[in-house]
């Protein structure tokens, strides 16, 4: 099983980013800008859905909050 590494206020930030990149996508003038606004308005939407990014992996990176059973098990 995958370990969630993205908390809310990171999912909430990335789907207000899904829906900007989205409207760009839809909306925009300009051809290739729409198709990357597009792909980057998948994959944010993909990480804030499964709560998972791993981009964070290499760095260590945890937005999310441990509960109280996590803290005393470590």
């Amino acid at each position: 099983m995958i370990t969630r590494n993205v908390g809310t206020l990171d999912r909430d930030i990335r789907l207000v980013l899904t829906m900007v990149f989205g409207l760009i996508s839809l909306f925009g003038q300009i051809f290739w800008l729409q198709v990357i606004c597009g792909f980057l308005a998948l994959i944010m939407f993909a990480t804030a859905a499964f709560a998972v990014c791993p981009l964070y992996w290499p760095f260590g990176i945890n937005t999310c909050k441990r509960t109280q059973t996590q803290k005393q098990t470590r």
